[in-house]
């Protein structure tokens, strides 16, 4: 393409220069200090991390067996082992977010791949799919897995890394990428990438029953919640998952009784925190790569004088390349939040003169709806001298949320960041576990009392339970509720 002036856009653009994105100083100044002073997560070595051997290779939609090509595992082995990426290849930025954008749809678990003949079974059995109530999009996409031709050169069936959290089907089948995920069922499909993975701890030393353990105690505080994980059997353990929903998950570091709601990342690029408690900062798209390096398993498990895992289970078997993941933000970094269809009537107009008089707008400031700064919850008091997060970035007013995510978890900063509003009326929970599942549940002042039944997580073996915090907006009488959420609907 020929621009005004001369030369090629290819010609007259910067090249991207990819950052070594693990290194010491990338990484200082980048992790919020954990509530309890003392015990610091453990970043591995950039020498640790680039130690691993990278692994990067293309992968192929599932189909459900109505959309399926002709031939099609056949045509894939066909394929053999492909590149997930080729840098050399691109030229300029949109060659780049190009790029982001099939690592955003195409990188797996590798962890999860494997040859189950069961699951390729239950992938070509129609009458299997539609009774598991699996997942699929209006082009035929089965999006909660993905087909990989490995070094094996074998065809294997493999988990999606960023599509299982981050790509929400919509009513009409359609999707949105970087929305919160509302993925669905997978039957046998599902069983055999558990499987998988569980080989995959056993290999590592850690059996099924100390899995979870290892994965959210929390060994310095008192009275730990997740000390009753450890030794659980397999029926309790699965009991347990049992209250995940849809658009929640139990991180690593994270809690099953103190879930995590799935964030919208469409808008990332304006947000300076990464994670509900501020984990990280957001100060460029090297940071949102070295994010997705965090997520993808490099976690140490060190905090200061406390390890739950070995040094053998520490041992990292792969890693994406670096343009793989800077590409991926770069993508990332390009999604706004997608325009509303609900329309600014008087109701929506009416219900943003209740937004301001209100001073809704003091957190949740335009135009991002949000001021980017955290909360501290409380019963939580910063310890004297530290550095970060610094006193701009901290309100020093409290909201009275339910504090377990941020002080009893090992990612509890003792902070929770002010969301974006933008997008709401698409992404489907509120409040940072995803206690409700609409506006107009946020805004019932019956959420308060004990009795209250959560239209969204309600945690393992909870029926009824109060979903406390965050007042504002409930003393409203029902019409003025009503006009505040078709405002923020049209956001």
């Amino acid at each position: 393409m020929e621009v005004e002036g001369g030369g090629s856009v290819a010609e007259r653009e910067a090249p991207i220069s990819v950052p070594r994105l693990w290194s010491a100083e990338a990484l200082r100044g980048w992790v919020t200090p954990l509530a309890i002073p003392g015990v610091p997560p453990t970043l591995r070595t950039p020498e640790e991390y680039y130690a691993a051997p990278i692994d990067s290779y293309r992968t192929y939609p599932v189909y459900h067996p109505d959309w399926e090509p002709p031939d099609y595992l056949e045509w894939i082995e066909a394929q053999g082992p492909q590149p997930l990426i080729e840098p050399a290849r691109l030229h300029t930025r949109a060659d780049w977010i190009a790029a982001g954008q099939a690592v955003f749809e195409q990188l797996d678990i590798a962890a999860s791949r494997n040859t189950d003949a069961r699951a390729v079974a239950f992938l070509h059995d129609r009458e299997a799919i539609a009774q598991s109530n699996t997942t699929v999009t209006a082009d035929g996409i089965i999006p909660s897995f993905r087909w990989v031709v490995d070094a094996s050169g074998e065809v294997k069936l493999t988990r999606g890394e960023c599509t299982m959290c981050h790509l929400r089907v919509m009513e009409d089948g359609s999707t949105v990428p970087g929305a919160p995920g509302n993925l669905r069922g997978g039957g046998l499909a599902v069983e055999a990438v558990l499987r998988t993975l569980a080989g995959g701890f056993q290999e590592r030393g850690i059996e099924l029953a100390e899995f979870d353990y290892v994965a959210f105690a929390v060994p310095w505080i008192d009275d730990d919640v997740h000390e009753n994980l450890r030794g659980m059997s397999e029926s309790e353990v699965f009991e347990l998952n049992r209250s995940i929903i849809p658009g929640t998950f139990a991180r690593f570091n994270g809690s099953p009784y103190y879930i995590t709601k799935i964030p919208d990342i469409r808008g990332i690029r304006e947000r300076h925190f990464f994670d509900a408690t501020g984990e990280f900062r957001n100060r460029s798209p090297a940071d949102l790569a070295r994010y997705a390096v965090w997520v993808s398993g490099v976690e140490d498990g060190r905090f200061g004088r406390y390890e739950v895992l070995t040094a053998e289970q520490r041992h990292m078997r792969s890693r994406p390349p670096d343009e793989a993941l800077y590409a991926l933000a770069l993508y990332l970094y390009s999604l706004d939040p997608l325009p509303s269809p609900h329309p600014l009537d008087a109701r929506a107009r009416r219900g943003e003169e209740i937004f301001t008089a209100e001073g809704c707008d003091v957190c949740h400031t335009p135009p991002l709806y949000t001021n980017n700064k955290l909360l501290a919850v409380e019963g939580f008091v910063p310890p004297a001298g530290r550095e970060l997060p610094t006193a701009n970035e901290v309100m020093s007013a409290t909201i009275d949320t339910d504090p377990g995510l941020a002080l009893e978890t090992r990612k509890g900063t003792g902070y929770y960041k002010v969301p974006s509003l933008r997008g709401v009326w698409y992404r489907g929970l509120f409040g940072h576990s995803g206690f409700v599942a609409s506006l107009s549940d946020w805004f019932d002042p019956l959420r308060l009392h004990e009795d209250y039944v959560p239209s969204g997580w309600k945690g393992p073996g909870v029926t009824h339970r109060a979903v406390p915090g965050h007042s504002y907006g409930l003393d409203l009488s029902a019409e003025d509720r009503a006009a505040l959420v078709a405002f923020l609907l049209t956001l």
